[in-house]
């Protein structure tokens, strides 16, 4: 059992499919590849991107850029060339459907090269996000644990007993940097910011590891960085009360008051036409009054659902984790 615990605490950053995957390729083909000469030359010109370094480890990704960029090379190599022959055994088939396969395989293609560059930069502005978003809970418990406990032991604590998947993430790098690096505290928050995608907690613990190097207190810089941070989400809030109620008068005239309208000026105009004695369409109003009340009204009624729920801020939407 100790010996479980110790290889899930021995890396920095998550394992994930990806990076399984990237792993996998590189082992298997990338050394290979990239053992010729002519083929490094050509990957490190054309192919592979340094910058990407900072950005895979702000995504918390174990994948070396190496790894990462030869895996996508290798894996769009692969799919070109599955295409091309699908393509080829069509051609002796249906010339269409040969056609078919091998431009929407190169749209495929494009696409997939596209959304492989640039997962890791979303996946780490995704990261940013939901960090920024859980540094309101995070203040209040390191203000109270601050008054008593050194820096070491707030982080610690904090990244055994935080509920936030992104930010607990971040502070065992901390972590690990101290318990299996050997750094004292400052250099391991130090290290630590250094894959950090979130500004705001970036600057927040090098604030801390400033103040604690100083000799200052973290406990009054807390409670200011709190008070101003709770202005903020106040403001926050009175904003999104006043768009809520601009949603709520949208709701009220379109999803309330109109389909009532329209079933009563239906029923009118059934009834002036039956009067009259005019010839139509028998069931024509019935019909668009079913197809409106079964299919389009409930898909506006869940699509304004879902706009009420994304327009509320982040830090309200997000889901705790349980811990290890």
């Amino acid at each position: 059992m100790r010996m479980e615990t110790k290889k899930k605490q021995i890396t920095e950053f998550s394992d994930n499919f990806l990076t399984v995957y990237c792993h996998f390729i590189y082992k298997y083909l990338g050394r290979k590849m990239l053992s010729n000469v002519k083929f490094k030359r050509f990957f490190s010109t054309n192919v592979y991107n340094k910058r990407y370094e900072a950005i895979l480890k702000k995504a918390n990704l174990s994948i070396l850029p190496e790894e990462y960029f030869v895996s996508v090379y290798i894996t769009i190599i692969g799919v070109f060339g599955l295409i091309m022959l699908s393509s080829i055994i069509l051609l002796f088939v249906n010339s269409l459907y040969s056609l078919i396969v091998f431009y929407g395989g190169i749209i495929g293609i494009v696409s997939l090269g596209i959304f492989l560059y640039n997962y890791p930069i979303v996946v780490s502005r995704k990261r940013a996000m939901e960090i920024d978003a859980s540094i309101p809970y995070l203040l209040p418990y390191m203000k109270i644990l601050s008054k008593e406990l050194t820096l070491s032991k707030i982080m610690a604590i904090i990244s055994d007993f935080l509920i936030y998947k992104e930010i607990k993430a971040e502070f065992k790098k901390v972590k690990y940097y101290s318990e299996f690096i050997g750094y004292d505290i400052h250099s391991s928050i130090r290290e630590a910011m250094q894959s950090c995608p979130s500004r705001q907690l970036a600057d927040l613990m090098n604030d801390m590891v400033t103040i604690s190097n100083s000799g200052g207190d973290i406990y009054s810089y807390l409670e200011r960085k709190l008070n101003n941070l709770n202005d903020e989400i106040t403001a926050i809030e009175k904003k999104n009360i006043d768009t809520l109620l601009i949603y709520s008068q949208v709701y009220v005239v379109l999803l309330l008051i109109s389909p009532l309208f329209f079933a009563i000026m239906s029923s009118i105009l059934n009834l002036v036409q039956i009067s009259s004695q005019t010839e139509m369409v028998p069931g024509s109003g019935n019909i668009l009054g079913i197809i409106l009340m079964l299919f389009i009204l409930p898909f506006l009624y869940i699509g304004f659902m879902m706009l009420i729920y994304y327009s509320k801020p982040l830090y309200s939407r997000l889901v705790p984790i349980k811990n290890d």
